[in-house]
């Protein structure tokens, strides 16, 4: 990636892409939409998918797990959380609100989150669907939960300063010590 081309998902690994994006918007409208496809092809695209792996939607199951959940499935979506990582580009999600302090941002891969999701964004970083989380106020954290995250802060025209939320992966540290500095969770 050159710094100002946003981040392009690789045809070979949009189907795979497409399974956490319905798990992180939990809409295949909301997907579409991310993928710029039309919603029907993302439910038919689903189902071939979810044929050819084996894969059953469980609409009850927990969040991160209602569209892909195959103990094989973590190793997949890690190389593919490489790929877009060592291109230079997180996964931040949070609601509307923050939107246009990510949108056209070239190492920010923006998803617009449900109020469900963000609400229940701790196993969404766990389970490596999101990189980052924005938020505007940091949320009390147990000190279990605080020793696995980062704390970033962006500053953005539009909204101040925005706080993401970070798994504390190599690479998504390294990218943020890059483009805005990072500090430790007190």
């Amino acid at each position: 990636m050159n710094g100002t081309t946003p981040y392009r998902i690789p045809s070979s690994l949009r189907d795979l892409v497409m399974l956490d994006l319905l798990e992180l918007t939990g809409s295949t409208t909301a997907t579409a939409d991310l993928l710029t496809m039309s919603q029907p092809s993302v439910s038919r695209r689903y189902r071939s998918v979810a044929r050819d792996l084996g894969l059953t939607r469980q609409s009850d199951a927990p969040l991160g797990r209602r569209f892909a959940d195959a103990p094989w499935i973590p190793y997949l979506r890690r190389g593919i959380n490489h790929h877009r990582l060592a291109g230079g580009v997180l996964r931040i999600g949070s609601g509307r609100a923050l939107e246009a302090a990510f949108t056209g941002v070239p190492w920010a891969h923006w998803i617009r989150l449900g109020r469900q999701q963000q609400e229940q964004w701790q196993p969404l970083l766990s389970l490596e669907l999101l990189d980052a989380i924005a938020v505007e106020e940091v949320p009390e954290l147990s000190a279990e939960v605080a020793a696995s995250l980062a704390l970033v802060e962006v500053r953005s025209a539009r909204n101040g300063a925005v706080v993401l939320i970070c798994r504390r992966d190599p690479l998504v540290l390294e990218i943020c010590s890059r483009v805005c500095g990072w500090m430790e969770l007190p």
